[in-house]
């Protein structure tokens, strides 16, 4: 059997009763707040790095940020334009966009709202879009001043007058054709009917001297009756139109050049009053200046008229 005294502690020695040597000592335990103490300068610098870290961090998604706002306040603005809006100044906080700027009515206003909201990663809307007050816009037509009954025929003769002197209504030669640069002439008679649509008129055709007095007194008569069929086809009552030819018995100017019987050669229009019948031909006879044979007073049976209307715009080309 061994001997129990050849036995060794874990350490490998035995106690100072047996000649071993004295086992170290742990250093004393002074807690947790010790410990943080001696370590202080390792953990302030620990802490340092790590506040550096976290603002670096910080920047950088901050910087990210702006940046994808940047490019949506980009994506926004193309989208007002291709719809319509280049008035609309665009503005991106914190993904919620922004309108500036001013549109012509809140329909716009509403559109925009509706074009900003439809972009991805859109959160909100501000829509600080001005809108101007409608103008209310004024009546141009003018006042008609109430007058009495001859002066207020008198004012309605005077714009009837302004509108057949635009340009004097023409005819082919020795016929009743009406040419195209009268269009714009019979548009703006019939306008004047259409504006006033009691009046009566009675259209009076004239000639000058060339030829027979009787065949010019019959000229006059188809070419009113040409008028009155293209203000007819303009949507004028054919009540309200008279016709009456006057040959070449009232001239406004020579019967010797060329210059005084174009003027001779016209289209009158009369306003004629409430209870009237306007003009008859003359009573007097033209049997001298005729060859001395009497002229009846009869209708002239006048040669049909073609009814189609003239177009109301002069053709090009």
């Amino acid at each position: 059997m061994s001997d129990p005294r050849d036995r060794r502690g874990s350490s490998g020695s035995f106690g100072p009763a047996f000649g071993g040597g004295r086992r170290p000592s742990s250093p004393p335990r002074g807690g947790f707040a010790e410990v943080l103490l001696e370590r202080r300068g390792l953990i302030a610098g620990l802490m340092v790095i790590a506040f550096f870290v976290v603002v670096a961090i910080g920047s950088s998604g901050q910087e990210v940020t702006e940046d994808e706002q940047l490019d949506l306040t980009g994506v926004v603005q193309a989208a007002m334009i291709q719809a319509g809006l280049p008035s609309v100044e665009v503005q991106v906080e914190d993904w919620t966009v922004i309108l500036y700027g001013r549109v012509a009515s809140p329909e716009l206003k509403e559109a925009a709202t509706r074009v900003a909201q439809a972009q991805a990663e859109v959160i909100g809307v501000d829509n600080r879009l001005m809108v101007p007050e409608p103008e209310v816009e004024e009546d141009d037509e003018p006042e008609v001043p109430d007058l009495p009954a001859a002066q207020a025929d008198l004012l309605l003769q005077a714009r009837l007058s302004a509108a057949a002197a635009h340009s004097p209504i023409r005819f082919s030669s020795g016929g009743d054709r009406i040419t195209e640069e009268s269009v714009p002439t019979l548009d703006l008679i019939a306008g004047f009917l259409a504006m006033n649509p009691t009046v009566s008129v009675q259209i009076i055709g004239h000639t000058d001297s060339d030829g027979e007095a009787e065949t010019n007194l019959e000229l006059s008569t188809i070419r009113a009756e040409a008028v009155r069929t293209q203000l007819v086809a303009r949507g004028a009552e054919p009540e309200r139109l008279t016709t009456l030819g006057l040959g070449e018995a009232d001239p406004i100017s020579d019967n010797l050049t060329k210059e005084g019987k174009g003027r001779n050669r016209r289209i009158e229009f009369l306003v004629i009053p409430e209870g009237q019948t306007g003009l008859t031909r003359p009573s007097i006879s033209l049997a001298e200046e005729i060859g001395g044979e009497p002229v009846e007073d009869d209708h002239v049976e006048a040669d049909p008229v073609d009814d189609t209307p003239i177009p109301t715009t002069i053709p090009t080309g």
